[in-house]
């Protein structure tokens, strides 16, 4: 399947992310964060009033993230000092320092709370220490794992980093060798991560649509709405066609069990973006004169996705809740937001200085592919 997409159109191919659209993507990027953070607060545990959202929500929030990261780093590669050296690194140095530290806190939070309501089981450890390490090799979705202790949004990342995987073999592996190593990566990744691979290359194929770069900023407003309505739609059908696809699966799917209707999603978010684009042009100014906070928001986001659960949990063991105030709900959601924040600084912020360091031991004698776009 990947190896069927044209990966690189000719460099006088206009890029669908411009300036405007980078800065309005990363609105994007930590708009759906935090929905997933929100979504998670929303549980009657932590907060006991009317709340409108539910978990399927959140869930859409992950597809846009696999969407938009297929446009990103599909538009990543399209240098043509790009290599498989510098897209390894790059990528390395995005993900792990952030996710290995996400892993360990988890389990160790998991850990703490189950001692807190008595003594451990003699296995337990044991169990949380082998879901940790394969989380940290991004095993826990596929054959060998079920799922990180602790940290439930961890799923999506494992996903994600298969298809940096597979999509990296096809762009830069030639040859013979291209196809032995995509069906061990393949057989690795396990299907039920190939069965959402199509999701992430609706990104792939937003980057290289010409039709996504022809909606005029007058029309876009319409789509947006479309888009809107498309939802609405989708969400009277999608837990039905989750039970039918249960119904005759063989086996286990986890989370790609959605997987009917995160192809609609998928497209309604290409849909979307497509028709973002005119209007953060026309509104370049706008996105520019704010363009700090918004990439200061950005820069944590994927914190605030990977350690709102395990902070979450200690604020619950501590009794900080909500209850059925509103304003104690904006109340949590700010300070987690503040701490994941902090955390940033100690994980996300730090990618800078490692892929540095990367390049100097990996790859001293040639300078690594300059990506034009943050990785999501």
């Amino acid at each position: 399947m990947l190896a069927g997409l044209r990966l690189c159109g000719p460099m006088s191919e206009q890029h669908f992310i411009t300036r405007p659209m980078s800065i309005a993507l990363d609105v994007v990027r930590f708009a759906s964060a935090f929905m997933v953070m929100l979504c998670h607060a929303g549980a009657p545990h932590i907060y006991g009033g009317n709340f409108p959202l539910t978990l399927r929500f959140s869930h859409n929030c992950v597809v846009i993230f696999f969407v938009l990261s297929g446009l990103v780093i599909s538009a990543s590669v399209t240098s043509p000092s790009a290599n498989l050296k510098s897209y390894a690194i790059a990528r390395a140095a995005r993900i792990l320092p952030v996710a290995i530290p996400a892993v360990i806190f988890s389990g160790l939070v998991f850990l703490w709370l189950q001692a807190s309501k008595g003594p451990l089981s003699p296995d337990m450890p044991a169990e949380v220490a082998q879901a940790g390490l394969l989380g940290m090799v991004f095993l826990s979705e596929g054959p060998f794992g079920s799922g990180v202790y602790g940290n439930l949004p961890y799923w999506s990342l494992s996903y994600e980093v298969w298809y940096y995987v597979l999509f990296g073999a096809v762009v830069f592996l030639k040859g013979w060798l291209r196809w032995p190593v995509l069906a061990l990566l393949g057989w690795l990744a396990g299907v039920n991560i190939l069965i959402m691979l199509p999701v992430w290359l609706a990104g792939v194929w937003l980057n290289h649509s010409a039709w996504a770069k022809t909606i005029p900023a007058e029309r876009a407003l319409f789509y947006l709405l479309g888009c809107m309505a498309a939802m609405l739609l989708i969400s009277r059908w999608d837990l039905a066609a989750l039970f039918a696809l249960r119904d005759v699966m063989p086996m286990g799917l986890g989370m790609s069990e959605w997987i009917v209707s995160d192809l609609a999603v998928s497209a309604v978010v290409v849909v979307a973006l497509a028709a973002l684009r005119p209007l953060a042009e026309r509104h370049a100014t706008w996105l520019e004169r704010y363009s700090r906070p918004i990439r200061y928001a950005s820069g944590f986001s994927f914190s605030l996705y990977l350690f709102h659960a395990p902070v979450l949990a200690v604020l619950v063991h501590f009794g900080i809740t909500a209850g059925d105030s509103v304003l104690g709900l904006a109340s949590i959601l700010a300070l987690v937001t503040a701490i994941c924040a902090g955390i940033a600084a100690l994980t996300e912020r730090r990618t800078p200085a490692l892929r540095r360091a990367m390049e100097r031991l990996f790859a001293p004698q040639a300078k690594t592919a300059a990506l034009t776009t943050k990785a999501g």
